[in-house]
């Protein structure tokens, strides 16, 4: 509808992105976690932790999804990431776990289960509501 933005937390847009005034959230792709494509060797999974939670993961929350992995993986490697985008129209951070598991390639889909269960599990715990432009 005109006039209406979809409002999604963590998903802060400065700018005149596809319209929206200064300050607005706009819509972005609701996908929690999923195994990066192009990774070789090590399965790379991404969770998008920021629109989901409204903040970055804690030390001790990616302690605790690492800990859960090692019961599908020999080794795991997990990144707390925080990416700024910006240009002279827009202005985006977003907050994502990168997850580099030394597995099977047929355990991809449940280690990214296990990463989509352990977000949920942190944003019921403790989420942040967005800010009111």
């Amino acid at each position: 509808m005109a006039g209406e933005w979809v409002v999604h937390v963590g998903s802060l847009v400065r700018g005149d992105f596809a319209g929206a005034p200064v300050g607005t959230n706009v819509d972005m792709n609701s996908t929690i976690a999923f195994v990066r494509s192009d990774a070789v060797g090590a399965i790379e999974i991404v969770v998008n932790f920021g629109p989901l939670t409204g903040r970055e993961a804690t030390l001790a929350e990616n302690d605790r999804l690492a800990r859960r992995l090692l019961a599908i993986a020999d080794h795991v490697r997990v990144h707390a990431v925080r990416t700024h985008d910006m240009s002279d129209e827009t202005e985006t951070i977003v907050h994502q776990v990168v997850v580099e598991a030394e597995a099977g390639q047929d355990e991809a889909g449940t280690l990214r289960d296990a990463c989509e269960a352990w977000a949920v599990e942190c944003a019921e715990e403790r989420s942040l509501e967005p800010l009111e432009p």
